[in-house]
C-alpha cells in the first residue's frame, strides 16, 4: 500500500516536472534593427601625430593623455561617486529579488512548536486530547513543507525577468561607471583649458602694463597724447575684465571635479598643460560593433527581455496552481513521549487552484504587460539609434575640431606677425597706435579661441570614446575593486566622505 502510494506520488512529480518545461508567454528573439553599414565620418587618422598612441576601445583610454593627476583624479571618482556607489547597491538589490524569486523552484520547509493546556470534552472527538473532563497539556512538534508546482511557466517566467532586472542593473553600473571616468575627464579639460586662458590673460595683461607704462613716460615727456594713453588703458582694463570671470569659472570647475569624486570643494591638483596632453587616436569600429559595446544598450535589451516575460507571468494566471503540502512530526499529552512511536504525525496532500471569473482583472494585467513590452521595444531602438547618432556625431566633431585647432594656431601666427609689424610701423610713424591696439587686441582673442579650440579636440575624443563604449570594463572593474566594502552589508554605505 505505502508503496502504491509513494510512487504515484513519484509520476506526479516527475509529470509536474515535464509539465513545467512549457513556459505560456512568447519566448524572447533579439529585435532587428537598421544598423547604417558605416558611420557618415572617420576618424582624420593622418591629421594625428605619427607618435600618437592607439587605444583600444575596451582599454582604459583616459591613460592614454599621458597626465598621472587625470588617472588619479578618475581613479578617487571610480571609487568615491556617490551614483557609482547608489548603481552597485542597485545590482545588490537585484541580486536579492532575484534570489527570492528563484527560490519559488524548490520546496519550502518550516518548522513548528507549541504547547497548549486544555480540558478535554467528551462531545466529539480529537486525534489528541487530554481525558475528557480533565485538564491536560498537548505539545506539538512539527515540520510542514509546501511546493508550488511551476506547471505552466508563471515562476520560470519571473526568474527570467528577475535575472533580466539584475543583468539590467549591471549594465547600468557600467554605463555609470563609463560616464563617471569622461566627465572626469571632460572637466579637468575644461579645467586646465580655463587655467591656460587665465595663463594667456596674465601674460598679455603683464605686456599691456608695460606698454602702458612707455606711453605714461611719453605723454609725460610730450611724444604722445591723451588719446594714444587712453588707448593702451583701455587695453589693460580690458584685459583685468576678463580675470574675475576666469577665476569664478576655474573655482566652479573644481568644485565639479570634486562632486565626482565624492568631496567636498577645495582645490584639485594640477598635472600636464592643455596643449601638452596626449591625444589618443580614436579607435575604428563598425556600427554593428557597438550593440555589444555599450553598456546602455545592453541595458535596455535586458529591460526588454525583462518586460517580455512580463506577459507570461501576466498569461500563467489563467491556468491552474497546484501545490503539494506535507507534514511530518509529533504530538503528545506528555513530553517524554513526545518523540515515541505512538506520538508521530504525518500528512501529506494536494491542492489546486483556477480562475473562473475575475472580471477583466488577469486580462488586464496581460494587456499592461504588453504594452509595457512595447515600450521596452521602443525605449531599445531608441538607444541603438542614440548610438549610431552618437558615434557619428563624435566622429564628426573629432575631425572638425581637429582642423578648427589648425586654423586657430595659424591664426595666431598670423595675428603675432601682424601686432608685430604694426608696432614697427607705429614707432617709425607709418601707423596710428590705434592700428597697433586692434592688432593685439585681435591676437589676444585668438590666443583665446585657440585654447578653447583645443578643449573641444580632447574633449571630442573623449566624448568619441563614450560613444563607442570603450572603456567601461576597465572603468567597470576599478568601481567594483574600489567598492568591495559596499556589499558587505548596509552598514558600510554610510562611509564618511574621503
Amino acid at each position: 500500500m505505502h508503496h502504491r502510494r509513494h510512487a504515484r506520488l513519484s509520476w506526479l512529480l516527475v509529470s509536474a516536472g515535464l509539465l513545467s518545461a512549457c513556459a505560456v508567454g512568447p519566448d524572447y528573439h533579439r529585435p532587428e534593427v537598421a544598423a547604417p553599414e558605416s558611420y557618415r565620418a572617420t576618424a582624420d587618422q593622418t591629421s594625428m601625430a605619427a607618435d600618437a598612441p592607439s587605444v583600444k576601445p575596451s582599454d582604459a583610454w583616459w591613460e592614454s593623455f599621458n597626465d598621472p593627476v587625470l588617472d588619479k583624479l578618475i581613479e578617487v571618482a571610480l571609487a568615491n561617486n556617490r551614483d557609482l556607489q547608489s548603481a552597485i547597491a542597485n545590482v545588490i538589490r537585484a541580486r536579492g529579488q532575484l534570489e527570492t524569486t528563484r527560490a519559488q523552484f524548490f520546496p519550502q520547509l518550516g518548522a513548528s512548536a507549541a504547547t497548549a493546556r486544555a480540558q478535554g470534552s467528551s462531545i466529539g472527538t480529537a486525534v489528541i486530547a487530554p481525558t475528557p473532563g480533565t485538564i491536560g497539556t498537548v505539545s506539538t512538534l512539527q515540520a510542514p513543507a509546501t511546493w508550488q508546482i511551476d506547471l505552466f511557466g508563471g515562476t520560470r517566467r519571473q526568474v527570467e525577468a528577475a535575472s533580466a532586472i539584475e543583468a539590467a542593473a549591471i549594465a547600468k553600473r557600467q554605463a555609470v561607471a563609463l560616464a563617471v571616468a569622461g566627465q572626469m575627464a571632460e572637466s579637468y579639460i575644461m579645467l586646465r583649458a580655463l587655467d591656460q586662458q587665465l595663463v594667456v590673460t596674465h601674460q598679455t595683461l603683464e605686456s599691456y602694463r608695460k606698454t602702458l607704462h612707455v606711453f605714461e613716460l611719453r605723454y609725460k615727456h610730450g611724444t604722445a597724447n591723451m588719446v594714444q594713453l587712453s588707448q593702451v588703458q583701455s587695453q589693460v582694463d580690458q584685459a583685468e575684465a576678463t580675470i574675475p570671470p576666469l577665476m569664478k569659472a576655474i573655482a566652479e570647475q573644481e568644485n565639479t571635479i570634486n562632486f565626482l569624486a565624492g568631496r567636498n570643494p577645495g582645490s584639485v591638483p594640477r598635472g600636464k598643460s592643455i596643449n601638452q596632453l596626449a591625444l589618443p587616436r580614436p579607435p575604428a569600429g563598425l556600427p554593428s560593433e557597438l550593440l555589444a559595446r555599450r553598456p546602455d544598450v545592453m541595458g535596455a535589451e535586458q529591460q526588454l527581455i525583462a518586460a517580455n516575460a512580463q506577459i507570461g507571468v501576466a498569461k500563467a494566471q489563467y491556468y491552474p496552481s497546484i501545490s503539494l503540502t506535507g507534514a511530518l512530526g509529533s504530538s503528545s499529552t506528555n513530553l517524554i513521549n513526545l518523540f515515541s512511536g505512538p506520538g508521530k504525525i504525518w500528512s501529506i496532500g494536494a491542492g489546486a487552484t483556477m480562475p473562473i471569473f475575475t472580471a477583466g482583472a488577469i486580462a488586464g494585467q496581460v494587456t499592461s504587460a504588453e504594452a509595457g513590452q512595447q515600450m521596452a521595444l521602443a525605449e531599445y531602438r531608441k538607444s541603438v539609434e542614440a548610438a549610431f547618432r552618437d558615434v557619428d556625431n563624435a566622429l564628426v566633431a573629432s575631425a572638425e575640431y581637429r582642423k578648427l585647432v589648425a586654423a586657430r594656431e595659424q591664426q595666431v601666427k598670423t595675428l603675432a606677425t601682424y601686432a608685430k609689424l604694426s608696432n614697427m610701423q607705429f614707432n617709425y610713424g607709418y601707423a596710428d597706435y590705434l592700428t597697433v591696439l586692434n592688432a593685439e587686441e585681435s591676437q589676444f582673442t585668438a590666443e583665446l579661441q585657440l585654447v578653447s579650440a583645443q578643449r573641444l579636440e580632447a574633449g571630442a575624443i573623449v566624448g568619441l570614446y563614450m560613444a563607442l563604449g570603450g572603456g567601461w570594463e576597465a572603468a567597470d572593474k576599478a568601481t567594483v575593486q574600489a567598492n568591495e566594502s559596499i556589499t558587505q552589508g548596509p552598514a558600510n554605505l554610510a562611509a564618511p566622505l574621503k
